[in-house]
This record gives structure tokens, sequence and C-alpha cells, in this order.
């Protein structure tokens, strides 16, 4: 299979799942969707014309490509540099790919949800779809405008399809309830809490409905002073809270019965908050005379050194590759790089081809530019969600096992036959496997949409092992099967962050005496 037609085929997934999702966005006719779909069945075209052998240049595929690409990916794109902070930014590449206003307003809702997560509600005003009654008196919300949000007619369906119903009515009445508490409504308060826990505890009501009501219940005992109360109902944590509200809560319900403990809940507030939110409780804490506590923002910084590592070892690669040209063995003509770095079996002739190195070294080595952009891609996208959960070190660890064990599994079902293994792939799916192992053991809020989300997605690359030649399906499976090993034997060491970072010292070490190995024998090759 051409580099075309590999392009193609990942793009083309990637597109059902991004048809599925811009139709929550926008109505199915209307432009996002429509040309998201378009380049999807475009992909498609790609694969027809490669396997059927249609006579096209090499220059239209690539053309057809780039061009389906833009509109697959653009709206995870333009979702990724909103997550960075890059508002303004993600805008202008969504003015570029959509040009009516239906367009561009199914990504500005996405632009407006994030904004408000992050607690910026001018940047959420700014973005905020006409239509989009909800998030209308979310961003009011926000703002605490509220008497602006308690003039808000009845919420209608976004795409003018009738009236709301649901879960999502239900975040409607929490900013109601929030408003008339800041006001000083509390009876008017108690009865929308009143009604929405009636609601939740009928049959067939959906998670959000719940998780506000339980919500609204807490804020209410909250303003009331109660503190035994609104511990109680926080005791279980509602779907989708923040932690900082939830601290937030507890703080204010401490602040109103005078209880002491109210500032060090206003310190957790401001420490676990987004930047947009920490303003107001370092208002509360200013107020009580107390100082702001120092905030350590994670950068995700072992997930970029390694990723800029791998890519250094590609642009290295490519190099090494076009000085010294292909070299002939009984698999054919292989490039140096590989010979250098690449796990193989049964193959003669290649320096050092049994050393312990190569069941690390091979990760340095990838077949092609699609190949290495998407596992550095896949790379970044879990490796700062893992390294976020759990440091550095295990995230390093976690890699340096899939890595090791993506070549002993493929050792294991293919030893007989003839193999050269390269690419990242099992250190990538290690960071997975261990990343999974976390959240089936974990109680955050979301972990069990994570499990589902990573068991989806190991399932994708599964069957994409089974139908492209030449991926390694046990290179998979070992890396998924090394990252679990690793999580779960690390939920049964001690906690103390040092036998992390013991552990991530010792896999770094492993992964640089692979690397200067691979730097003596591509020195010989040349």
């Amino acid at each position: 299979m051409s580099d075309v037609a590999l392009s193609a085929l990942v793009l083309m997934v990637t597109g059902v799942y991004a048809v599925r999702w811009v139709r929550r966005l926008a109505p199915m006719g209307s432009e996002l969707p429509v040309k998201t779909l378009a380049a999807t069945v475009l992909t498609g075209l790609i694969l027809l014309a490669e396997f059927t052998m249609v006579d096209a240049s090499r220059s239209v595929r690539v053309a057809a490509v780039v061009l389906a690409g833009v509109y697959v990916l653009g709206p995870m794109l333009i979702t990724g540099l909103a997550r960075s902070g890059a508002f303004a930014f993600a805008d202008v590449v969504n003015r570029a790919l959509y040009w009516t206003t239906n367009g561009r307003s199914g990504l500005r809702r996405v632009l407006t949800q994030l904004a408000l997560r992050y607690g910026d509600a001018e940047v959420a005003e700014r973005f905020l779809p006409p239509e989009a009654d909800l998030l209308r008196v979310q961003t009011l919300a926000l703002a605490e405008r509220w008497e602006e949000v308690l003039e808000q007619p009845p919420i209608r369906a976004e795409h003018g399809e009738g009236p709301v119903e649901g879960d999502n009515l239900a975040l409607a009445v929490e900013a109601r309830v929030e408003a008339l508490l800041a006001l000083d409504r509390f009876e008017e308060a108690e009865r929308l809490v009143t009604d929405l826990e009636t609601e939740a505890s009928g049959e067939g009501v959906g998670p959000v409905t719940h998780a506000v009501a339980q919500r609204a219940g807490a804020r209410l005992a909250a303003a009331r002073g109660r503190v035994d109360e609104t511990r109680r109902r926080l005791v279980e944590p509602p779907l989708g809270t923040p932690s900082h509200v939830m601290f937030a809560l507890l703080a204010l319900a401490a602040e109103r019965a005078a209880h002491p403990v109210s500032v060090d809940m206003w310190r957790q507030a401001y420490l676990t908050a987004p930047e947009g939110f920490q303003g107001r409780y370092a208002e509360k804490l200013h107020t009580h005379g107390a100082s702001l506590p120092p905030v350590t923002r994670r950068r995700f910084g072992a997930t970029v050194m390694l990723a800029a590592w791998i890519v250094l070892a590609y642009l290295a690669q490519v190099a090494l590759d076009q000085w010294v040209g292909p070299v002939v063995t009984n698999l054919g003509r292989i490039d140096p790089s590989s010979l250098a770095a690449a796990f193989v079996l049964n193959v003669p002739g290649v320096p050092q081809g049994d050393a312990w190195w190569r069941f690390l070294s091979y990760a340095f080595v990838h077949g092609g530019i699609i190949h290495i952009a998407f596992n550095t891609w896949v790379l970044i996208d879990l490796g700062r969600m893992y390294e976020a959960r759990a440091g550095w070190g295990n995230l390093i660890a976690s890699f340096t096992l899939g890595t090791a064990m993506g070549a002993y599994l493929t050792q294991i079902a293919e030893g007989v036959d003839p193999v050269l293994l390269v690419g990242a792939s099992g250190g990538v799916l290690g960071i997975a496997g261990a990343l999974l192992a976390d959240a089936l053991r974990g109680q955050r809020r979301g972990d069990r949409v994570l499990v589902r989300s990573l068991l989806q997605w190991m399932a994708i690359i599964t069957l994409f092992s089974f139908a492209v030649p030449g991926v390694s399906l046990w290179g998979h499976v070992g890396g998924v099967v090394g990252g679990l090993l690793y999580g779960f034997a690390r939920q049964g060491l001690p906690s103390s962050p040092k036998v992390s970072q013991a552990l991530g010292s010792f896999s770094v070490g492993l992964l640089a005496a692979a690397f200067t190995a691979i730097l003596l024998v591509a020195l010989q090759l040349t």
C-alpha cells in the first residue's frame, strides 16, 4: 500500500468519527458536516482508485488527500488550538475553512464551550453563536450578570427545531438557580432545586440532569451556610463537576457559617481552577486577608521532549539514508537506518542484530513521514494526559516497557519468519495501556468515558493492523500489554513521586544507551 493510500485510509477512518461529531454541532445539511462528509467520501474514492488501479497521477492523488485532510482534520485542529488557549487563531482557521454563518457557528459553539470551561466570559461572548440560547445563559452566568440570566426567554433548540428537552435543559435551570442565590432570592431558588431533584428521581433521566440536581442542591446548602449538608451532597462528586467548583461550594458554606476552614477551601479552589476562574477566588482570599498560594502549571515537558527526540531521530534517519543509500539483504534493499536501529529477526548481515538494545532502538526509526506523523500526534495526545495524571517518570517508563514488549511479543509470534520492526507505536501504545490501567482503577470524573474511548481506539488500531500490510499487529498488541503490565504494577508500588522519578530515570538511561548504540552502528555503516 502506497503512502497516499495509507494516508487516505487513516483519514477515512478519522472522517467517519469526525462526521458523527460535527453532526452534533450543526444541522446535517449545513456547511460543516457537508464538507466533513464530502472529504471522508473523497478519501474512500482515493482508496478505490488505488485498489482498482484507476489511471490517476500521483500528484492528483496527493492533492486529493491534502484537500480531504484539511476538512477531515480541520475541526480537530480548530478545537486543539482553542484547547491550547489560541482562540483567535482557531477562529481565523475556522473562517478560512468555512464560509457561511451556519458553517462557522458549529465550531464557534465549541470555542464558546471551551471558553466557559476555562472561565473566560469575554472570549465566550465573543464567539457565542446567535442561535445558541443555552450557551448564552451560561455565558451570562459566568459573567455574573444575574438579572440578565433571569430575563432570558425559555430555551429554544439551537438548530431551530422546537424546544430543547432532556439533559441540556437542566443546565439552563442550574444557571437560574445560581442567579437567584446570588440575588438572595432563596425561596425561588429552593423551588427550582426541588423541581430538579424531583425530575432527577424519575425514570429515564439522563446523567446531566442527575449531576445538575445534585450540584444545585449543594449550591443551595452552601448559600445557607450548611457545611455538613454541602459536604454530604458532594461526597460522591456530581458527574462533570470540576474540582475547583466543589472546593468553592465548600468554601462558601464554611464562609457563611463563619467556619475557619473557608480560607483553606478557597485556597484549594484557587489552586485547582483554570486561570480564568482564579481571579474571583483570589478576591475571596484577599477579603480574608490571606495570601495567594503558588500555582504550579503542568507543561507536559516529558511528553514534548520525548516527541522531539523521536522527530530529531527521524531527521537524522533521513540524512543517513540519503548519505549511504540502501543496503541489499535477503529481505531486499533496506535503508541503513533500519540496519542500524530496527528490531530484526532472521535477517542475516545485520550488525549486532541480536543485541538487547534493539528491543528499544526500533522506536527511533520510522517507515516514512506518515508513520512518524501519526505516532507523534498520538504520543502528544495521550502522553500529555498520562503525564498529567502520573508524572513524567511513569510516562517514560511505560513508553520504554511498551516498546520492549512490542518487540518481545513480535519475537514470540513471528520468530520463524524474517522480521524488520520499526516505529514508536509500541511505546505509544504502552502509554495508552498504562493510561487505561490508571483509568480502570481510577476514581476521577470521566474515567469511565476515558476507558471507553481508549478501548474503542485500541479496537480501531487492531483492525488497522489486520487490514494494512506491513503494519505490525504483535508490535501493537505487545505495546498495550506492556503498558497494562506497567500501569497495574505501578499501582502496587509506593505512590511516592521519588519511585516514579527513579523508574523514569532508569528508563531514560536504557533509551539513551539504545540510542548511543544506534549512533555507533550508523558510524560503522558510513
